[in-house]
């Protein structure tokens, strides 16, 4: 039996288990009636949502923590969680009195 070259070994696509068509290799995700594309990372994100939803403990740890690294537990009103501005600028009407404020006189400049 004569053996294939290389040529047609690589461009010959072995259907079989684990090897559906090329076609057909990866399932459309469906939103409602219509299809669409999104990208790896957001598919693994909703397989961890829908699985959460189906109490999956391990789904719902994933989507936790990714809640979390997002700031979603974040209570945005309680001053310990959020913090407090670092420096507030008061408003200072003249140059001269900014600079008589912090120490240093208009003639030194």
């Amino acid at each position: 039996m004569k053996k294939p070259s290389s040529t047609t070994r690589d461009s010959i696509y072995e259907v079989g288990y684990g090897k559906p068509p090329k076609a057909n290799q990866f399932r459309k995700i469906n939103d409602g009636e219509k299809v669409r594309t999104i990208t790896l990372a957001e598919a693994v994100i909703l397989k961890n949502c829908n699985a959460a939803v189906q109490k999956d403990p391990f789904a719902m740890s994933n989507v936790f923590r990714l809640a979390e690294d997002a700031g979603e537990f974040v209570d945005l009103t309680d001053a310990k969680q959020v913090g407090r501005p670092l420096f507030v600028p008061e408003k200072i009407a003249t140059m001269e009195e900014f600079l008589a404020r912090y120490g240093r006189s208009p003639e030194t400049e």
